[in-house]
């Protein structure tokens, strides 16, 4: 059995992978957040023997730029785990006795963390709910902001 593990970025993405023992079988591999790095994501770990049955993902849920490769892992048939940052933070003060923060590290903490097991994964809504509650928050954002507005412009002519 194989883990790995992303650090999500906005850009770019880490990515490293752990065998059963915990001993690396690559670190610090980046991708880009597009298509093309989803495949060289891909191509990366078919080069290490590495197939959706045989193999762990985790990584965290980072604002909102995990959703697409969480979306490209889920087509392609990797079972993943989404955990969150406080999770991901515990685990960094259990085992990292330096108070280093690198998306390698973090990676590489990531894996590990899934390995372990000791995680509760964060509960996932399908893609039509999550663009459903994306949307409405942000139509609350624009009325809160509208209201905003009314208010500093009465304050104004008052």
């Amino acid at each position: 059995m194989f883990f790995l593990g992303i650090d999500i970025g906005k850009n770019n993405h880490v990515a490293s992978m752990l065998d059963d023992f915990g001993k690396p079988v690559f670190k610090a591999f980046s991708f880009a957040n597009t298509t093309d790095g989803g495949e060289s994501l891909l191509a990366k770990l078919e080069k290490h023997s590495a197939d959706s049955e045989n193999l762990a993902v985790g990584l965290e849920a980072t604002g909102h730029y995990w959703l697409s490769v969480c979306s490209f892992l889920r087509d392609n048939g990797f079972r993943q785990h989404v955990i969150n940052t406080i999770q991901t933070d515990g685990w960094r003060k259990g085992v990292e006795i330096h108070k280093r923060k690198t998306d390698n590290i973090d990676s590489l903490l990531i894996a590990d963390l899934v390995r372990y097991g000791d995680f509760i994964e964060a509960r996932l809504p399908d893609e039509a709910v999550l663009s459903l509650k994306n949307l409405t928050r942000f139509r609350t954002y624009l009325v809160d902001s509208i209201s905003d507005l009314k208010r500093k412009v009465i304050c104004v002519l008052d």
